[in-house]
């Protein structure tokens, strides 16, 4: 199993669809997030299994860098188990994602900024408000105290890693809420489009530190350009449902069955399963040997 395919718990979630036993791997890498791109870096896309990605975005830009083995799945949030939506606690209550940073890389970006930014929706009339924080930023006190000062409730999804409840909890937070938002274009917008949830693009553009955009400013510009109906300006309170599901790749979403059989699930499979375990090895193999 390639450690990936289990954050977000989204390889326990496909073994959930398909009824399969729980130490059953994934027979390739899969996209673990909406990303512009392939949804996997270059390295991973030339790797000799499968890639499966989300959509039909995806599944160009691989063809695009030369891995016309891709295969599209759809996001595996896709995949949660059905559930009723209750509605939203308050009929004007935000759900807000501030950009976040990963393990290997911080925010470059003012905080404080935002959080004047998301006052200024509070003063329009959006309230209560949540403040969803990864994990790193979540467990940095001062940085809570920016939002929490003001009042708002902040809240994390949780690490990545080992959490299979992680979609679950996530669903549950944007179908609490009546609007969601964030300075950037993220996995979360589409997931809140996809369930119902209107979304809409504000506040200060961040970047990551020590990246080509580190102010967030080239990737602004090309998500404003791309999805315009998104900033708020444009907005006027629409859910824009259907764009949320394309990104997430609604259209590729499989039956049990097939899924079984594209993911190296089926019992007749046992072979193919063995194989893959050698040839993992010896990718890792060629690998070390090359970086010696």
């Amino acid at each position: 199993m390639f450690d990936s395919n289990q954050f977000y718990g989204h390889a326990g979630l496909l073994r959930d669809w398909c009824s399969v036993a729980q130490q059953l791997p994934i027979n390739g890498r899969m996209q673990h997030g909406w990303t512009p791109t392939g949804g996997l870096v270059d390295a991973h896309l030339k790797e000799p299994w499968t890639p499966y990605v989300w959509s039909q975005r995806n599944l160009d830009k691989c063809q695009e860098a030369g891995a016309d083995h891709a295969v599209a799945l759809g996001a595996p949030f896709l995949y949660l188990p059905p559930r009723e939506d209750p509605g939203p606690a308050a009929p004007r209550s935000l759900l807000v994602f501030p950009f976040h940073g990963w393990e290997k890389e911080k925010v470059a970006g003012d905080f404080a900024n935002y959080g004047d930014a998301i006052a200024e929706l509070e003063a329009e009339g959006y309230g209560p408000i949540t403040v969803c924080l990864y994990w790193i930023e979540y467990e940095d006190p001062d940085l809570r105290a920016i939002f929490e000062d003001r009042g708002w409730r902040v809240v994390t999804a949780g690490r990545r890693d080992g959490n299979p409840k992680f979609l679950h909890g996530q669903r549950r937070l944007l179908l609490e809420h009546a609007f969601v938002t964030a300075n950037r274009v993220c996995t979360a917008a589409f997931y809140a489009l996809s369930v119902g949830r209107p979304f809409f693009l504000y506040g200060p553009a961040m970047g990551l530190d020590g990246t080509t955009d580190p102010d967030g400013l080239i990737f602004d510009k090309w998500q404003r350009e791309a999805f315009p109906t998104l900033c708020y300006e444009a907005f006027g309170g629409r859910c824009e449902q259907d764009l949320g599901r394309d990104e997430l790749g609604a259209e590729f979403v499989r039956q049990p069955d097939e899924l079984r059989t594209l993911l190296g699930w089926q019992t007749s499979q046992w072979p193919q399963r063995l194989a893959m375990r050698v040839r993992r090895s010896l990718w890792a193999l060629r690998n070390w040997l090359t970086r010696r």
